[in-house]
């Protein structure tokens, strides 16, 4: 046993042991493509992240996504007190802007997508218009009867049921009247008058003045008679019952139908206002509703995100296919990118591998030289 012998033999093992562990890590990475001899791949070509990049990377994004980016980690994050405060504090930033700069609703709209609050006037304007005129089609097309309410049918009915009453009435007075009189005897005179010679007559046997006195008093006794009222109520009901069966539309010109259903969408249009509404900043819609929403709205509002969120946060991770967006990322880099950030990631530990390549390949080394001589 020679201390040369002992000296030799740990150096080399110490190079045999470093210089694998080196080359071992080279080979993680190197080659980066097969090589090939004689159109056969040379074993251990390419390295081994190369050849199981795919296979990494969707392991990579299974694991990332299935102990570390959990939906329980995001709901954990999201209703922690920092992302609590975040929103408090943004929420506040919102309102401090919307009452300094007077930020209307058409503001908002506009800042999503121009002009989208001429956009949206257009559409509510035209869904103002149909819906109005389908409205009016639908009620000019029904029975006049089922637009009147129950209650003030029954009372229509019950006028309608008196109506003859009123107009005996009415006509009696009339009748009565120095004016009924007067138009009596006018009309009586001029039936006479255009009326042959034996009519005319008639006004030397009997004077008109007492003519319009009998006449006057049979259409008082006429009318005053009962027959007479029942043909008259029942005259009047039964054209009543033909007017309400009828539709609006039977008594209604198309062109007037349509003149009163634009009619109606401009006067709707007009008591609405609704560029003045989204014209009016947000803090004057409503006073006391903002004053109340920046005290303790804003609290609700803040807890309805973190609920809502937290609630369909399992499903937005599903949706976006997270380990699938980690495994595309990493394919997307450059197998010398990706060798620079692993090794840049992990120099130290690596370099410990290499040295203890050489620490553990010197130890063989140096027991060889002492015990190979021993053994021979």
């Amino acid at each position: 046993m020679s201390v040369t012998t002992i000296i030799i033999t740990t150096i080399v093992g110490a190079l045999i042991g470093g210089i694998t562990n080196t080359i071992a890590i080279k080979m993680l990475f190197h080659p980066y493509e097969a090589k090939h001899i004689f159109g056969k791949r040379i074993p251990l070509t390419p390295g081994v992240v190369p050849m199981r990049r795919d296979e990494a990377s969707k392991k990579l994004g299974n694991i990332i996504t299935g102990y570390l980016l959990t939906p329980e980690v995001f709901v954990e994050k999201l209703q922690s007190k920092e992302s609590q405060k975040f929103m408090d504090l943004f929420i506040d930033r919102q309102i401090q802007t919307i009452e300094e700069e007077n930020v209307s609703i058409g503001d908002v709209l506009n800042k999503i997508s121009p002009n989208l609050k001429e956009k949206i006037l257009s559409f509510l304007y035209q869904e103002i218009d149909s819906k109005i005129k389908t409205s009016s089609d639908e009620l000019m097309n029904r029975s006049i009867e089922s637009l009147i309410p129950h209650d003030a049918k029954e009372t229509i009915d019950k006028e309608v049921n008196n109506l003859h009453l009123v107009i005996n009435e009415k006509i009696i007075t009339y009748l009565t009247s120095d004016k009924g009189y007067e138009d009596i005897y006018t009309m009586i005179d001029d039936f006479i008058e255009n009326r042959g010679k034996l009519e005319r007559a008639l006004k030397y046997v009997v004077p008109k003045d007492s003519l319009a006195t009998r006449v006057q008093g049979e259409l008082v006794k006429l009318l005053s008679h009962e027959d007479m009222k029942s043909i008259e109520r029942e005259f009047i009901v039964r054209e009543y019952d033909k007017f309400i069966k009828k539709s609006p539309s039977e008594y209604i010109s198309k062109i007037d139908q349509e003149k009163a259903t634009h009619s109606a969408a401009e006067i709707f249009k007009r008591k609405m206002n609704l560029e003045e509404l989204l014209d009016r900043p947000i803090a004057q819609l409503n006073e006391t509703m903002f004053q109340t929403f920046k005290s303790s709205g804003k609290l609700r509002l803040r807890d309805n995100i973190t609920h809502y969120l937290g609630k369909y946060i399992p499903s937005i991770v599903k949706h976006l296919k997270l380990a699938e967006v980690i495994k595309r990322q990493i394919d997307s880099f450059d197998i010398k990118t990706l060798e620079f950030l692993v090794f840049e990631v992990a120099r130290k530990e690596l370099q410990m591998i290499m040295l203890l390549g050489y620490v553990l390949g010197g130890i063989v080394g140096f027991l060889q030289g002492i015990l190979v001589p021993l053994i021979v």
